[in-house]
C-alpha cells in the first residue's frame, strides 16, 4: 500500500513539472521575459498570411509577433491586428508598416520601418493600445506585384506589337540569308581569323640562326655598343619570310626563328664579333659608356622567289663615336635555296647571313 503511494507522488509531482515547464515557455514565448507594448494595426487591403504567432519586424529585427488578427464589423474592407513588441521599440505615429516576407518564399511578416523623431505616440490610460495605419500597399503580396508587373509587361507588349513582328521577321530574313550562304560566310571568317593572326595554331619548327664562322683576328679593346635593331615592321616576327616577287613579302608555313629577327641579328652579330678578335662588345645597356655604336638596319632577310631561288641578307651598318656617324656601309650576302620549305629556308639565310657577318666584322675591324 505504501509503495503504491509513493508511485503517486512521484506522478503528481512528475505532471505538475511538466505543466509548470510548458507554461513558463508559453509565457515567455509570448511576453519576451518582460512586459511588452501593444498596438492595433489598421490595414486596408487583404493581409494574406498574417495570423496570430507571426513576427513583427522594426528596421528588420525581430521585436514581437501578431496577437490577434480581427475583422472590422463597421468596415468590410478593414483588418486588424494586435500586435505585442519590445517596449523600447521606436514606435511612431508614421511609422511605415507593411507585410513582408521572409526569403523569396517565406512566411509573412510584419514590418514596421523608420519614422519621425518628433511623431511619438502618446498613450492615454484606460484608452487602450493605440491604433497604427498600415501602408496603402501593405497587403500587397509576392504574387499580386509578380501579376501586377506581368500586366505592365504585357501592355509594353501590346503597345509595341508591330515593331516587335518587323524585327522578329528581319531576324528570320537574315537568319535565312546566312543559311544560304554558311559556305561563304565560313570563308570569310576562317580568312579574317589568318589575317588577325587567330584561329588554330599549329605547331611550328622552331629554327635557330647559325653563328657565322669567323677566323679571329688581332684582338681589339674597343668597347663596342650594339643597340637594339631597326627596320622595317614586316621585319619585326619570328616567323621565316619569302619575297615571291620583288616589292613582296610572304611569310613561310612550318617553322619559325627563335626569336624575333632583329633580336636574333643582335645577339648572332654580338657573337660574330667576339669571334672575330672584339673582346668589349656589347648590347646597348643604361650606364654602358662606349666607345663606338655599331648601328644595324635590317634592309633583307628573306628567300628570294624571282629571278632564282637563293636566301637574301642585307644589313645597313652606321659606326658611331661622340654622338656622330664616322662611317657608313651596305653589306649584302646571297647563298642558293634548295627550296623555300622552312629548313631549306633557315639553313640558306644562314649562310647568307654568315657572309654579311664576315664582311661587317673586316669593315670594322678597318674603321677601330
Amino acid at each position: 500500500m505504501e509503495t503504491s503511494a509513493r508511485y503517486a507522488i512521484v506522478g503528481f509531482f512528475t505532471i505538475a513539472s511538466l505543466v509548470a515547464g510548458f507554461l513558463f515557455v508559453h509565457w515567455l514565448h509570448n511576453s519576451g521575459g518582460a512586459e511588452q507594448a501593444l498596438y492595433w494595426i489598421r490595414f486596408e487591403q487583404p493581409v494574406i498570411g498574417v495570423r496570430p504567432g507571426v513576427s513583427v519586424l522594426f528596421n528588420g529585427l525581430r521585436v514581437g509577433e501578431v496577437r490577434q488578427v480581427s475583422l472590422s464589423a463597421a468596415d468590410p474592407k478593414e483588418v486588424r491586428a494586435l500586435v505585442a513588441v519590445d517596449p523600447t521599440t521606436p514606435v511612431r505615429a508614421d511609422t511605415t508598416i507593411v507585410i513582408d516576407t521572409q526569403g523569396l518564399m517565406g512566411s509573412a511578416v510584419v514590418s514596421m520601418v523608420g519614422g519621425s523623431v518628433d511623431a511619438e505616440i502618446k498613450r492615454e490610460a484606460r484608452a487602450g493600445p493605440p491604433t497604427l495605419a498600415a501602408s496603402a500597399q501593405a497587403g500587397q503580396t509576392l504574387s499580386q506585384s509578380a501579376k501586377a508587373t506581368l500586366k505592365k509587361i504585357d501592355e509594353i507588349l501590346n503597345d509595341n506589337s508591330d515593331a516587335l513582328r518587323s524585327a522578329i521577321a528581319n531576324i528570320s530574313t537574315f537568319s535565312a540569308a546566312l543559311g544560304r550562304n554558311a559556305d561563304k560566310v565560313d570563308d570569310i571568317l576562317g580568312g579574317l581569323a589568318k589575317l588577325s593572326g587567330g584561329g588554330a595554331v599549329k605547331p611550328q619548327r622552331t629554327f635557330d640562326l647559325a653563328t657565322p664562322q669567323i677566323a679571329p683576328g688581332k684582338a681589339s679593346d674597343a668597347q663596342v655598343a650594339i643597340p637594339d635593331l631597326s627596320g622595317l615592321i614586316v621585319f619585326e616576327t619570328q616567323r621565316l619570310l619569302s619575297s615571291p616577287r620583288r616589292g613582296e613579302i610572304a611569310q613561310i608555313e612550318g617553322g619559325q626563328w627563335s626569336d624575333t629577327l632583329p633580336k636574333l641579328v643582335q645577339e648572332k652579330m654580338l657573337q660574330s664579333l667576339e669571334a672575330a678578335g672584339f673582346k668589349n662588345v656589347a648590347k646597348s645597356f643604361d650606364g654602358f659608356a662606349a666607345q663606338y655604336q655599331l648601328i644595324l638596319d635590317i634592309r633583307a632577310f628573306e628567300i628570294s622567289l624571282d629571278p632564282q631561288m637563293e636566301a637574301k641578307v642585307e644589313l645597313n651598318a652606321k659606326l658611331g663615336k661622340g654622338g656622330a656617324i664616322v662611317a657608313t656601309r651596305s653589306f649584302t650576302g646571297a647563298a642558293p635555296a634548295n627550296s623555300a620549305e622552312a629548313p631549306d629556308a633557315a639553313a640558306a639565310l644562314s649562310i647568307a647571313f654568315g657572309k654579311v657577318a664576315a664582311d661587317l666584322a673586316s669593315w670594322l675591324r678597318g674603321k677601330i
